[in-house]
């Protein structure tokens, strides 16, 4: 036998339900381990993850919920499931008369790099953010993963001039959707710390 999720019930007795009810018990340690911690464990019965099933379409949201599910997202690193939300439409209302489409946000990305020297992770959206520093800044910085587009590259100088101790002038360059340069009027080897937000 297996495990019965309709034993025991409401039946006239569990008596002629003990054979069910002995399965149950005897295989309940076994179902209940698949996404939950061990009954063995001090944290017993905890769960440990959650499955979704992957949708293809947004489901939409009609009352006053938010829906968390799991839907194919495109990126530059081709198509991978990603954890998304659908929140309540709050617009138009009397103050603002905007009917703003309920769009879906994209919360998750498939990669984050924490070896450097390119440092990347993700930002709910549909945005990756990059971080890092470098002391060569007459080579463009290539971000990886490559994004589709880059919208802010931002650099500050790690440090001050010598002679007046006040930062050095420092601007970027956007040249591409996976590189910007660093411009400064620093001369010499300094060090600088840069950011750039991007689109998946």
């Amino acid at each position: 036998m297996t495990y019965s999720i309709t034993k025991p019930d409401a039946g006239p007795s569990p008596e002629i339900d003990v054979v069910q009810i002995m399965t149950n018990f005897a295989t309940f340690a076994t179902g209940l381990s698949a996404n939950h911690t061990e009954l063995n464990d001090p944290n017993q019965g905890d769960h440990e993850n959650v499955i979704l099933t992957l949708q293809t379409d947004d489901p939409g949201v009609t009352q006053d919920l938010t829906v968390l599910y799991c839907k194919n997202a495109p990126s530059q690193a081709g198509t991978q499931p990603q954890l998304f939300v659908q929140i309540p439409k709050f617009l138009p209302t009397d103050n603002d008369s905007t009917n703003a489409p309920n769009e879906p946000m994209q919360l998750t990305y498939n990669s984050v790099n924490i070896a450097g020297p390119v440092y990347q992770s993700f930002l709910p959206g549909g945005y990756l953010i990059y971080f890092g520093s470098t002391t060569n800044i007459t080579v463009p910085i290539t971000l990886s993963p490559a994004p589709t587009k880059i919208l802010v590259a931002i650099a500050t100088p790690n440090n001050l001039k010598v002679s007046n101790p006040t930062p050095f002038f420092v601007s970027t360059t956007i040249l591409s959707n996976t590189q910007f340069m660093i411009n400064s009027n620093a001369t010499g080897t300094y060090s600088f710390g840069w950011m750039a937000i991007a689109s998946v």
